[in-house]
């Protein structure tokens, strides 16, 4: 059976999510390949990428973390290996992965322009292995139609055919079997999935959150666990925050500087999921024992509370290993919905 490439027309389009799907309807043939681990953390002193240790876990794969990524950093990749370097270590980690399972799904980076200058983007994959392409898309209609053709242009100029694409987060399916799937597959690219949004998969860690800014725990680390659906930014007094409707939504995290006691207190609630405390700054000890006996993290970061919240707003919302809600979404209302056929 080939290897599986998967990319993705834009960022945050769910690959992982499609990769995760197709991999539990063949769970013991797939190993697992991120060659450029753009979603680092620091474990036990271990660099390591999300998306790896939730394919590990879920596949239960024997591999050591290290052999899921080639590197981490776009800079240090290109000065480290040359295009023959890259393509020999590639070849290398299919091999050894392949002694125990018989294929390998290899996710690209966030978008399929991504690693392109250090050889690691879905063309060059290709041309080292042995491989189909899968392609997932997202936004509007237009925006996904015109986001293939132009994909669709470049592949055919390399020779290069793509097995299938999948439609993700789409509003209306009805709406894109109707308008968009004659034009997708008018072009030689089948459609192989059509996924509807699933508000809960848009759900956030607070551990996820606080990994990604690099934060510390002050209080509340029994929450960290919380789901996150909203984030309210506390940059007024804690009276108009109390009277303003998107403070009053559920799973809110809360931004706010270390030295807004007022606004911290009032965020100590059954709706808050966390407080992220800006600017370096710890609040007092009575709050945090309040914060401690609510089971609400607070988490200080370093940066000012506008980039914090900008950070918070950029980031993707993954699936983690803690995520069994989403991953059992995934395995039944997802999986279903990919057609794709297994060589």
């Amino acid at each position: 059976m080939k290897n599986l490439i998967i990319a993705s027309t834009r960022p945050d389009a769910g690959k992982t999510t499609v990769g995760i799907a197709i991999a539990m309807m063949k769970k013991d043939r797939f190993n697992y390949l991120k060659p450029f681990g753009d979603r680092p953390i620091y474990k036990k002193k271990r660099l390591i990428d999300y998306d790896a240790k939730l394919f590990k876990n879920i596949l239960n794969l024997k591999e050591d973390y290290e052999k899921f990524c080639i590197g981490f950093d776009h800079s240090k990749i290109k000065y480290a290996y040359d295009e023959k370097t890259i393509k020999e270590k590639i070849r290398e980690r299919i091999e050894e992965m392949r002694e125990t399972r018989d294929s390998v799904i290899i996710e690209t980076g966030s978008e399929w322009t991504v690693g392109s200058s250090i050889h690691l983007d879905p063309i060059s994959l290709n041309q080292y292995i042995d491989s189909d392409i899968v392609f997932v898309a997202t936004g509007d209609r237009t925006s996904m139609i015109d986001d293939i053709h132009t994909v669709s242009k470049y592949f055919d100029a390399q020779d290069i055919s793509i097995k299938g694409v999948v439609l993700n987060q789409v509003e209306s399916v009805e709406d894109i079997q109707n308008f968009a799937v004659d034009e997708i597959e008018g072009l030689g690219i089948d459609v192989i999935g059509i996924i509807p949004e699933i508000d809960e998969l848009s759900l956030t860690r607070v551990s996820f959150i606080n990994d990604m800014l690099f934060g510390k725990i002050v209080a509340g680390e029994a929450g960290l666990n919380n789901l996150v659906e909203n984030v309210f930014v506390g940059a007024m007094s804690a009276e108009k925050i109390v009277r303003n409707p998107h403070y009053q939504k559920r799973r809110k995290l809360i931004v706010t500087g270390g030295d807004r006691s007022d606004v911290v207190l009032a965020s100590l609630d059954e709706k808050t999921s966390a407080v992220v405390l800006t600017n370096d700054i710890i609040p007092p000890s009575n709050i945090i024992s309040r914060a401690d006996r609510a089971g609400i993290p607070l988490i200080s970061v370093p940066l000012d509370t506008f980039e914090a919240a900008r950070r918070i707003e950029r980031m993707d919302r993954i699936t983690t290993i803690e995520d069994d809600f989403k991953i059992e979404r995934i395995k039944e209302d997802i999986a279903p919905k990919i057609d794709i056929r297994f060589d």
